[in-house]
């Protein structure tokens, strides 16, 4: 097997989920799973940020007369499902389920035409920047998908290849980024843009929290809850 990694790079306007990833840089979606086949596709997404941010994409990425995948500039006859099993102030999970999708324009629908059913895709979408990272038998013609896509993408998109290797990290993303706050994600970024972990500290939590406008309880929980799932994924990757 091998994974194949690339990249879809979106100028403003050119999609409207993508303008509003752009005008909110602190969503992220994650995929946790997606299945195709020839006509159908299934596949779920976790979605953290700032609340305001999810209410505004709620409005297009639940939109069943809308296909979130397409790269063509053509709207695709796909029938879609949309439904929010969670939801959060500051997350969203959402299962997608397409069907009738033979004219669909998306990633997923065109490894199944030219690499084939049984694949295994990993994404990440934030900002303007689309990753996948898909899973496929060693003999598949990753040459031919990339011209396919390359192909299909409307105005306003790039393609940029990151690599082609053994697979990494199948499987053990027992604990996945997305599970994580958005308000921990946030905080231990700020904490560590601000020097709390070096050495000697440059702020304290109470400077933390007085410069962030929030309780010092506050920044202690969500540093802890935080620093809990770095050391868990850290003890997980030793395994």
């Amino acid at each position: 097997m091998r994974e194949f990694v690339f990249t879809v790079t979106y100028d403003r306007g050119a999609d409207p989920i993508a303008d509003i990833f752009m005008e909110y840089p602190d969503v992220m979606s994650k995929s946790l799973t997606c299945t195709v086949t020839a006509d159908s596709i299934w596949h779920l997404d976790r979605i953290t940020g700032p609340e305001n941010a999810l209410k505004a994409l709620d409005d297009v990425f639940l939109d069943p007369t809308h296909c979130n995948e397409c790269l063509d500039a053509e709207h695709c006859h796909t029938s879609w499902e949309y439904e929010v099993l969670d939801r959060g102030n500051a997350s969203r999970t959402v299962y997608a389920y397409g069907t009738d999708a033979d004219d669909c324009h998306s990633i997923p629908h065109l490894a199944a035409i030219h690499i084939g059913e049984g694949l295994l895709y990993d994404t990440k979408r934030q900002g303007n920047q689309y990753t996948w990272r898909i899973l496929m038998p060693d003999d598949a013609n990753v040459g031919e998908l990339y011209d396919a896509i390359r192909t299909e993408m409307r105005d306003g998109l790039r393609l940029s290849l990151d690599h082609l290797s053994d697979p990494t990290h199948w499987g053990d993303d027992v604990v996945s980024l997305a599970d994580v706050p958005y308000e921990q994600r946030e905080l231990i970024k700020e904490a560590v843009a601000r020097g709390y972990y070096e050495t000697p500290r440059e702020i304290t939590t109470q400077g933390l929290a007085d410069e962030l406008g929030v309780p010092q309880s506050t920044v202690q929980y969500r540093l802890a809850r935080a620093e809990s799932w770095l050391a868990t994924r850290f003890v997980l990757e030793l395994v």
